[in-house]
């Protein structure tokens, strides 16, 4: 199979990995097949790029990937960010400074292009949090460096929707705010999205005229499944998800990013 014309971006927790967070086999041997048959494999996830490593070791990846859920891409084959976008660190501040106060349950971290930076107090946070986001660093919120790429506010469900009517308010016209998970609530550059990035990636050298192909689960990928040429979920991914795509694989823990390379692709 020539897979030439394509570029494929894959959201990473609940569709290129299992629910141990691992990359199956069957997948493994996909992209292998997919890259070596001149496809461009590239991964798009809210983690970041040292985040996401650990995880990727021998995965087929040969294009730029969208990290932070779009508020950059970097490229591992060259060590470097491809683009970033900025949140407005001054303005976001006295918000950040009301919630540690008043909501001191939920877990906040800020991203910088280096650092996972958690502001919230070391004594209260979420250990499976904070096992889940490492390398990160405890830091008071006047230290962490500009720029300022998105913030990330874990907490319960219940916890979060209380939160969310003040975070919308006090971000309208400054930020973009999505759940990338039920616990994770995030704020992004204003107008960015996974989907905004992969529509700046369009235009680079390595993916400029072939069939952009994207696969996703959860809200945070509804915006790349949208803006790609083609678009699958996982049969795990949420029901708006589903039918925001055009194709549904297997899930995530059968192989969904195999099942759309051996299945779907071939007949485009």
């Amino acid at each position: 199979m020539d897979y030439r014309k394509f570029a494929l971006f894959s959201d990473l927790d609940g569709t290129l990995f299992n629910d141990d967070t691992k990359v199956s086999e069957r997948n493994l041997r996909a992209l292998e097949y997919f890259t070596s048959n001149g496809g461009v494999f590239c991964v798009s996830t809210g983690r970041t790029p040292k985040n996401a490593a650990p995880f990727l070791k021998g995965a087929a990846i040969n294009g730029p990937g969208i990290f932070y859920n779009g508020a950059a891409a970097y490229s591992y084959k060259e060590g470097r960010y491809v683009l970033t976008h900025n949140l407005d660190s001054r303005a976001l501040t006295p918000l950040m400074q009301q919630l540690l106060a008043e909501y001191p349950a939920i877990n906040i971290q800020v991203y910088d292009t280096e650092d996972i930076c958690f502001i919230s107090p070391e004594k209260l946070a979420n250990q499976e949090f904070v096992q889940a986001h490492q390398p990160c660093v405890f830091r008071p919120l006047e230290e962490v460096s500009d720029p300022w790429l998105k913030i990330l506010m874990q907490g319960t469900p219940e916890q979060l929707r209380e939160i969310e009517p003040l975070v919308l308010s006090q971000t309208k016209g400054i930020a973009s705010a999505v759940y990338s998970s039920p616990q994770y609530f995030e704020l992004l550059p204003l107008g960015v999205s996974k989907g905004s990035t992969l529509k700046e990636l369009s235009h680079t050298s390595l993916l400029d005229g072939r069939i952009l192909v994207a696969i996703g689960d959860y809200y945070n990928d509804m915006e790349l499944l949208r803006t790609a040429d083609i678009s699958a979920a996982p049969a795990n991914a949420l029901p708006e998800v589903r039918e925001t795509a055009d194709h549904i694989v297997c899930s995530n823990n059968e192989g969904a990013v195999a099942d759309l390379i051996e299945r779907i692709l071939p007949r485009l």
